[in-house]
Order: structure tokens, then sequence, then C-alpha cells
């Protein structure tokens, strides 16, 4: 299709496998990763795939890698905003500062590059795509950096999508449990627990990512994909789910 596609944190994961999916459909693909060894080893397999190190929380950097982008692949017509960090919460007594980053890699980084990209996205009647998390919705105990980071973007994802229609759809993911290690010896217990039969997998996400640049009605959604998991009634006893207490 030869698009101008940026994705945050692709060296790994459902980055890495949103990169290969918009390569694979023709377009050119442009991702920042602070982990410089993975990236360099999966840029040299892809001709149309640039990588620029950096991190996402330093606003500068975001400024040289749109840069970049630009110069790279001249135009820009989808921004895939995947990068974040997982952090502990108020149990572990995590400081402001530490908050404030996990905040400023999941939250703040997806509205500057919203911001820098706003122009030509517009231009060229593109695509943003954010990726949440089932636990903006959803807690475990001290998890409150993560998630505090997941559901602010479910709720800039409505607003940018306000803001920038009707050039520019705006939507977001909220994947559930992805495997994006090797691992393949899930019990039948963990698969049994969702819904769908089985762990998901990058590409689960990925397919919904290209699914939403192709179409042209749907914007300031969030779209859960977790294989059910998150529809799910629990009730101590019912349905062989049963309730430890600690």
């Amino acid at each position: 299709m030869n698009r101008g596609v940026i994705v945050t944190g692709g060296a790994h994961g459902i980055g890495k496998q949103i990169c290969l999916d918009f390569l694979q459909a023709g377009d050119k693909v442009c991702f920042i990763d602070i982990d410089e060894e993975r990236s360099a080893e999966f840029v040299k397999e892809h001709s149309n795939l640039f990588y620029f190190y950096g991190d996402v929380a330093d606003p500068s950097t975001l400024k040289r890698f749109v840069e970049f982008a630009m110069g790279k692949m001249h135009r820009i017509d989808v921004l895939v905003n995947n990068a974040c960090r997982g952090s502990r919460g108020i149990l572990s007594s995590i400081s402001y500062e530490e908050f404030d980053y996990i905040l400023s890699v999941g939250l703040k980084a997806p509205y500057e590059l919203s911001r820098l990209c706003r122009d030509e996205l517009i231009k060229n009647k593109g695509r943003i795509i954010n990726i949440a998390s089932t636990r903006a919705f959803q807690s475990e105990p001290d998890s409150e950096a993560y998630a505090s980071a997941k559901g602010g973007i479910v709720a800039l994802t409505h607003a940018l999508a306000i803001s920038l229609a009707p050039h520019v759809l705006v939507n977001c993911i909220a994947p559930g449990w992805i495997n994006v290690s090797e691992r393949q010896d899930f019990s039948r217990e963990d698969q049994a627990a969702i819904p769908a039969g089985k762990v998901g997998t990058p590409k689960d996400i990925s397919n919904m990512v290209l699914f939403l640049c192709e179409q042209d009605f749907i914007t300031g959604e969030t779209i859960v994909v977790d294989g059910g998991m998150s529809k799910r009634m629990i009730y101590h006893g019912d349905w062989n789910w049963y309730y430890k207490l600690p």
C-alpha cells in the first residue's frame, strides 16, 4: 500500500508483529525502541524497515524520531502508539518520579507523537491506533502506574478522535493476556480460563490494528481483544471458581 507507518516499541512482541504485518502489506515502517540489540537484528531483515534508538519518555527524542521517519518515508499515514512500561504501585510505594515516568512512556508520548504527526496525518487522511490493555478496566493489586497509563490512553483516544475528525480516525485496542515470549507450555487450566480457549498472540492484536487502518467508519472506540476473558462473571464456588483467602 506504500503507507508510511510509525510504531513505538517495535523491537519485540506486539510491536514487532505490527511492524511485520505492515511490511507484508507493502508499507514502509519506522519504529523506535530502547532495545538496540533486538532492533538492530530486526531491521537487518527488511529493506523498508527503519529503526530509531531512543526513549519515548523524552519529548526531544520524539521530535527527532518524527523528523527521522519523515526523512526515511517522506510521509506518515499511520501512527501506532504501542510502547509502555510495566511497574508496580502503591503497595510497593513507587515514587512520584517512577509513576510519572510510566505515564510519560504510556500516555504523554502518544499525545506528543499525535501532535507532532498531526499535519501529516490530516493531509493523508491517516489513522492513529493506540494500544491500551484490559488493565484499563480491571486491576490486580499493586498495579496503579500501568493501569493509569492504560486508562489514560483510552480517554486520550476518544478525545483525539473528536479533535481530529473527520480527517484522522483514532481508535484503541485493549489486549488481554498475550504471549509475547517463546513460551508454549500453558496449562489446560490457563487456556480453559479464557473463553476463546487459548492465550492470545501478538498476531491477534496486529490483525485488529490492520483492520482499523483499512476501515472508514469506526473512530473513538476501544476494542477489547482478550478472548472473552474480561466478560466472564466470577462468583466463589460457581462454575469451578474458588477464591482462596490470603
